[in-house]
């Protein structure tokens, strides 16, 4: 009986587990609240999210908070810099798609090919720059280098966000209360385990 209440217990693990990504979820929202503090929110969510990975992330609300503040500018650079190269890609897709020539629609795959490719970028620049320290400029090179070295773990990372995002906008609303959580912790497992190990950023800041 005394096993069945322990915290060593399977279930209580995975249901602490389930709670401390809510939780992170909650504050990766609120900190996301103003628009422009994203990118430290998000830089936030990954820095305590990889460290849930290799089970060593302590207090999360004051682990969130420090990195969130530690990392405000370059986050913010990072952030801003993915808005409007995707608001770019975004209104070149839609003015192409409504070209009724064959260059519009050579430009449009084109363009949509870049915007696969300003995804899976989006998935690894606010990782590395929790992880990592260097310059803006460096973040966006070593994210298009991991990414193109380890295409199929970023093409998992990418799916596993749009799918969470898909099930909870159109089937199930509250899978987005653990959304933001649950794919950052996700992308963390497959980074600490599969892709960070390569480089050596497997373990300690680097």
């Amino acid at each position: 009986m005394a096993k069945l209440f322990s915290y060593d217990n399977p279930v209580w693990r995975f249901m602490g587990r389930v709670a401390d990504v809510f939780f992170l979820t909650v504050l990766w929202a609120v900190c996301c609240l103003p628009v422009v503090t994203v990118g430290a929110s998000t830089s936030a969510l990954y820095y305590v999210s990889l460290k849930m990975a290799k089970n060593g992330e302590g207090y999360l609300g004051k682990s969130f908070l420090k990195a969130f503040k530690d990392n405000f500018a370059q986050s913010t650079a990072v952030w801003l810099i993915m808005l409007a190269a995707g608001g770019f890609l975004g209104a070149d897709l839609y003015f192409f798609y409504h070209m009724e020539s064959r260059a519009g629609v050579f430009a449009f795959w084109l363009f949509l090919v870049f915007t696969v490719f300003w995804l899976f970028v989006a998935v690894l620049v606010f990782p590395l720059e929790a992880r990592l320290d260097t310059k803006v400029g460096n973040l966006f090179f070593m994210a298009f280098m991991v990414c193109i070295k380890n295409f199929s773990w970023v093409l998992l990372m990418a799916v596993t966000a749009v799918c969470v995002l898909a099930v909870g906008v159109f089937v199930f609303w509250p899978v987005l209360l653990l959304g933001a959580g649950t794919v950052a912790y996700v992308h963390s497992l497959i980074l600490v385990w599969m892709v960070f190990p390569k480089y050596g950023w497997n373990g300690e800041e680097a």
